[in-house]
């Protein structure tokens, strides 16, 4: 059996996380285990950050930010949870996170059940990563209106998704689709906000953040739990607003890009 990485580090880190644990109990706010974690690093002189922010970047261009919860002496990422249980796509995250930090290894720990939960992600991305391989679906065409753009608009959904994984806020993922637009040639246009009339009277402005793809497509790049029917009527009041026919609800939060079609007329 191989030398586990930073084994000593991470042994120091588990007694503390136990610690913590045993005497807080679970189902405490996140921020709680956050700071006495921190407390117990600095009891055995251990170096770490809270919350720090590092840059996210998408093919050089950078989209966003992302702060960890907690950072060990440049090594390790602490990335913690009040949740009943570890799910994949708290494992899919901290690999998003792996990424963007470039720690050698992530620990994911969980203060939400009967037990502590942790578990450990070595930093092998890189060796390991694969490139991106797009196998098109068959498209319903009738519904979908404008097949060849909705194929290179869904190509590049998925290219996001693949590169950027999930874990991160809706205006990363969006940034991004407008990065991978631009390579792929889809002009598009940045709607920040709409006007808001009542019989002819303005009532007022209201940001909505959307792109349209080819004057033609209208794009939404999210990340929600899940896509809700308020959503969905939302989503038609705003193709109706800026009179298109098609548009793609894309959702980044789960390990597995959601792109839902919305077409009204």
């Amino acid at each position: 059996m191989g030398k586990l990485i930073h084994e000593e580090l991470t042994y120091e880190i588990k007694s503390i996380l136990f610690d913590v644990y045993n005497k807080l109990g679970p189902m405490l706010p996140e921020e709680f285990y956050e700071r006495a974690i921190g407390f117990g690093l600095a009891k055995r002189g251990i170096p770490f950050t809270a919350q720090e922010e590092f840059h996210v970047y998408y093919k050089g261009v950078e989209v966003g930010r992302y702060r960890t919860d907690l950072f060990v002496d440049r090594k390790v990422i602490l990335e913690l949870k009040v949740a009943p249980e570890l799910l994949p796509l708290h494992r899919a995250q901290i690999l998003s996170y792996l990424k963007v930090t470039g720690a050698d290894l992530g620990m994911l720990v969980n203060f939400g059940g009967p037990s502590l939960e942790d578990e450990r992600f070595p930093n092998f991305l890189t060796q390991r990563r694969s490139e991106f391989s797009w196998h098109p679906a068959e498209l319903d065409k009738e519904w979908l209106l404008y097949p060849n753009l909705v194929g290179v608009i869904y190509e590049g959904l998925h290219r996001v998704h693949y590169e950027m994984g999930p874990g991160f806020f809706h205006h990363v993922y969006r940034r991004a689709t407008m990065v991978e637009f631009n390579d792929l040639n889809i002009p598009y246009e940045f709607k920040r906000h709409f006007d808001v009339y009542y019989e002819d009277n303005w009532i007022g402005k209201q940001e909505c953040r959307l792109l349209i793809a080819d004057d033609r497509v209208l794009v939404a790049p999210v990340a929600l739990k899940e896509i809700t029917e308020a959503e969905r009527v939302r989503f038609k009041a705003h193709l109706r607003r800026f009179g298109l026919k098609l548009g793609l609800l894309a959702n980044f939060h789960g390990t597995k890009l959601s792109i839902e079609p919305i077409r009204i007329g």
